[in-house]
């Protein structure tokens, strides 16, 4: 069937009606597609009315007559309106998601940065409200987005460490943050399968997160390496005809860690003479082979120049290699269970300089890149494992048991700032251990039930300034969560 596009508020006009029956389109046209013969149907029937309408107003005794072809013009534009909604969404799919969660933490021997050693022993109440979204554009292009707000209750601050890395993800005030929004592109006609993704990435809760998460992979990158939220423009190159393993790709990934600007004119630098952080990473993925269901990364990032912590951003400290290898797979051999190992190792490249980190104007910690003159060269490796059950009970909709458990050397470091986990467990110079259950209600709810305890071995995990330091610290975390998708 022939299709027009059709402009509303022009539509309105011929009418002498324009933004009072559309005020939602006032200030800019929007089109909307109908088949052809309905828009013809529509424009004959308003013509008749209209005219209608007229010859009754021109006769003041038959005119009380005409409040009833007048509503019959209200229903049509209101039938127009319920077509130009039902295209809109045709086109934009919106989902939401909320999640409540309680955690008990007890927390012995922490060192805050001040060198005071506390204990601490609380429960904490959060929320998350995210909405999602997607919309085939054409067959060659798709868009992805989230939009979200994480808060702890009856709390408004930004946390210490709030950079552009965790805006959707750190608790901080009620604000709605701009946490991924990207386009996929399949290029058509080239001599190789090639995809370029670009805007805000799919770059966190990478796998195997969306086990713990009960739900679809949701990032591009081993959440061992990467769990930030960052933008970027990504290559994929498709192989599984070349190589004849299934899912199979290379992908070349660019980035910026931090860029320098002057808040008074950002498209100029600050004129401190800090140099931006940019990013550069290679993957290679695809299923292992003879395992369906499955996945393996072999991972490359390179970070240069480095900055000092966000709320410093005075000098640039020096380069950083990280390198990971991830395998996992569903439901292995119809066992039901599913399993995963993330291996990374980080290199540093220092230049010799060093800095202060200072909190309203109080020295806190210093030292160079992950050493305290930033002239050593650190290597530091991490090992991430875990197991998850499926039970086969249909009457309780098949709940999970999982374990999960991870170690970080005195200097592993990774861009994991957006950690679901306050504590960011996947940064740990020391071992975790992680237990939980998942009891899904229905499809679109479930809770789950955890234990998390960390024994830190060295200090200041999750920070690349100056060397770490012994730690007899603890924390153990019991937790329950309810989350909503719909």
């Amino acid at each position: 069937m022939n299709r027009l596009t059709v402009s509303v508020l022009g539509l309105a006009s011929v009418f002498g009606i324009g933004s009072a029956i559309i005020p939602s389109m006032a200030t800019a046209e929007q089109t909307v597609t109908i088949p052809a013969d309905t828009y013809k149907a529509i424009i004959e029937r308003l013509d008749t009315l209209q005219k209608r309408v007229e010859q009754l107003e021109s006769k003041p005794k038959e005119a009380a007559a005409s409040g009833n072809v007048k509503k019959q013009i209200d229903d049509l534009y209101d039938a127009m309106d319920r077509v130009e909604t039902k295209t809109l969404k045709d086109r934009l799919n919106l989902g939401a998601e909320i999640r409540t969660r309680l955690d008990n933490f007890y927390d012995k021997n922490y060192m805050t940065p001040r060198g005071e050693e506390r204990d601490h022993n609380d429960n904490h109440w959060s929320s998350r409200f995210r909405i999602n979204m997607d919309a085939e554009i054409s067959k060659e292009l798709l868009f992805h987005g989230r939009l979200a707000v994480t808060k702890n209750w009856a709390d408004s601050d930004n946390p210490f460490f709030y950079t552009d890395f965790n805006r959707g993800h750190a608790a901080s005030s009620t604000n709605v943050n701009f946490e991924r929004a990207y386009v996929d592109w399949t290029v058509p006609n080239m001599p190789v399968p090639l995809a370029i993704t670009f805007g805000r990435q799919p770059s966190t809760e990478g796998p195997p997160v969306e086990f713990r998460e009960n739900r679809p992979r949701q990032s591009t990158y081993p959440s061992l390496l990467f769990d930030g939220e960052a933008d970027g423009v990504i290559a994929t190159i498709g192989l599984e005809r070349y190589i004849g393993w299934k899912e199979s790709g290379l992908r070349f990934a660019y980035g910026k860690g931090y860029q320098d600007d002057d808040d008074f004119a950002n498209y100029r630098d600050s004129g401190w003479g800090i140099k931006d952080t940019n990013l550069l990473g290679v993957f290679f993925e695809s299923q292992i082979p003879s395992l369906s269901d499955s996945l393996m990364v072999l991972s490359y990032v390179r970070a240069w120049d480095m900055v000092d912590m966000p709320m410093n951003t005075n000098v640039n400290l020096g380069d950083l290699d990280l390198f990971g290898l991830h395998l996992q797979g569903q439901n292995i051999l119809k066992s039901g269970f599913d399993a995963f190992l993330s291996f990374g190792m980080d290199v540093s490249h220092p230049n010799g300089k060093t800095t202060m980190i200072t909190f309203n104007g109080q020295p806190l910690f210093g030292g160079g890149l992950l050493s305290n003159d930033g002239q050593d060269t650190k290597t530091g490796w991490a090992i991430y494992a875990g197991l998850v059950y499926t039970m086969p009970l249909e009457m309780l909709n098949n709940p999970k048991l999982g374990f999960e458990y991870n170690h970080g050397s005195k200097d592993w470091f990774s861009f994991t700032q957006s950690s679901l986990e306050f504590y960011n467990k996947l940064a740990t110079r020391g071992n975790v251990y992680d237990f939980y259950y998942i009891q899904p209600f229905n499809k679109n709810l479930f809770a789950r039930l955890g234990y998390t305890f960390i024994d830190y071995d060295y200090t200041f995990s999750g920070i690349h300034v100056g060397s770490p330091q012994k730690s007899d610290e603890t924390l153990q975390d019991v937790y329950l969560l309810l989350d909503c998708k719909f």
